[in-house]
């Protein structure tokens, strides 16, 4: 969903490289261990855009996406929000 980036730098202890976007009424999403990111803090983003590439930054060392949703600062099954799958 749209929304604006409100962390995009590296997050050393735990997630890498993140981006966090605020969708509003509560809603936050979360993309860590990014190789880069696309986008910066403030920055309004559209459905769909691109925050960053994957990558290898987390605490994991291995090539995947941290991908997180909250409400009211609490995390949510993501599987719950999301569109189906086509």
């Amino acid at each position: 969903a749209a929304g604006k980036v409100i962390y995009a730098r590296n997050d050393p202890d735990q997630f890498g490289n993140l981006v966090v976007v605020d969708h509003g009424d509560g809603w936050h999403s979360a993309y860590g261990s990014l190789d880069r990111i696309t986008v910066k803090q403030g920055e309004d983003v559209t459905k769909g855009e691109r925050v960053g590439l994957v990558g290898d930054t987390s605490l994991t060392r291995k090539t995947e996406l941290h991908f997180e949703m909250r409400k009211g600062g609490d995390p949510v099954d993501p599987v719950k929000y999301l569109p189906a799958r086509p």
